[in-house]
């Protein structure tokens, strides 16, 4: 626990030091160590993460092909066909891809979608990456994630900027 905020405090790091794009991806890697999804969810034995369309952002993922998240190798899906979706674990929303849209499609699934658009939370999504400052940082819509049975641990919940309880 005491760790944790080790693990996000170099991506809580200024954007002019580091590239926005190289920052979000540092973001979703990192979500991936402090969420469960409900068995069975998808690929038991990998994570997928996902993006809705083919943008440079999607570029910067490719850093993350190969890599592990406790013991699991991550594949990385890009321009996400909409029948496709639900195969994802964890789904960055582009905001040209009407995110809203997508959250609305996902309402009840344990797909964790991600988007950089205001208000997404707000609109059903369950994680919004917002400037905070000089600096990135996150919020979480709880009930979008635990209509989906997903847990996000608690030590995420505390580095979020703000938190959307639902009723």
């Amino acid at each position: 626990m005491l760790l944790l905020p080790l693990l996000f405090s170099g991506h809580l790091c200024h954007a002019e030091a580091a590239s926005e794009a190289a920052v979000k991806v540092a973001f979703l890697y990192n979500f991936f160590k402090f969420i469960e999804w409900p068995e069975p969810a998808t690929a038991p034995n990998r994570y997928t993460l996902c993006l809705s369309s083919h943008t440079d952002f999607g570029d910067h993922l490719l850093m993350l092909e190969g890599k592990t998240v406790n013991g699991k190798p991550l594949d990385i899906v890009r321009n996400i066909s909409p029948k496709d979706i639900k195969s994802c674990h964890l789904i960055f929303i582009d905001t040209a891809d009407n995110p809203g849209d997508y959250a609305r499609e996902l309402k009840g699934s344990s797909v964790v979608s991600v988007s950089d658009k205001s208000g997404f939370i707000n609109q059903g999504g369950t994680i919004g990456l917002i400037q905070d400052g000089n600096r990135l940082s996150f919020e979480i819509n709880l009930e979008t994630a635990n209509a989906g049975n997903t847990r996000i641990s608690a030590q995420l919940l505390k580095l979020a900027k703000n938190i959307l309880a639902g009723k």
